[in-house]
């Protein structure tokens, strides 16, 4: 079993995010309604992953962890906040140090990771520690395209849903119903943000079309 490596300088001074997007409110990133923070950089580069775009660990927008919470804090109505990516285990230090403030706040945090929980568990790794520390639900392991599965928490069937803490139990998902479940949201400058597990096919046709338009 191969194990990438993590790079993350931990919680020094400031804590510091290279962010792939944020998203205030979704409702397919986890059981309930959550905010989602999806970080730029992964190692991993699952094939037939459906957001490529997030893999390079160039800059696209750096955020601290202090603004991170405020925002997250200031949304009304949401159950908690999802890590997603990108690797979240590639900034986790920067991430626990959201995850441990808004858990303060009494939300709950679900982190999803192309890591297995085996190779989070057994790194001696104080920055990794922290952020499975706060996770409350972990839904670990790479994405496999051939396994690919209709689930409201996995991409592929080899992905595990591991309650760490018992707050969030995957047998309550809120609501939500096994299938495609895809989220549109559409900000004021225009851009359209897609969330859930599409396919590749799907990803293609729904750009096919938006270019049609």
């Amino acid at each position: 079993m191969m194990v990438h490596q993590i790079n993350d300088p931990g919680c020094r001074r400031m804590s510091v995010l290279n962010l792939a997007g944020f998203l205030a409110r979704s409702d397919t990133n986890g059981p309930g309604t959550r905010a989602v923070i999806w970080v730029q950089g992964c190692p991993i580069r699952c094939r037939g992953c459906f957001n490529p775009a997030s893999w390079s660990f160039s800059p696209v927008t750096t955020v601290s962890s202090d603004e991170l919470v405020a925002r997250v804090l200031a949304t009304e109505g949401i159950d908690g906040v999802t890590f997603s990516g990108g690797e979240p285990f590639a900034q986790a230090g920067a991430l626990a140090c959201v995850g441990e403030q808004v858990r303060d706040a009494g939300l709950t945090i679900v982190t999803y990771t192309g890591y297995t929980c085996e190779q989070l568990t057994t790194r001696a790794d104080p920055a990794v520690n922290r952020l499975l520390a706060v996770t409350d639900l972990l839904i670990a392991g790479p994405y496999v395209e051939n396994m690919a599965c209709n689930d409201p928490y996995m991409g592929s069937a080899n992905q595990q849903v591991i309650p760490l803490t018992g707050r969030i139990l995957p047998e309550s998902p809120h609501g939500q119903i096994p299938g495609e479940l895809i989220e549109f949201s559409i900000a004021p400058d225009g851009i359209v943000t897609t969330t859930g597990f599409p396919r590749l096919p799907m990803v293609r046709q729904i750009a096919s079309r938006c270019r049609g338009v």
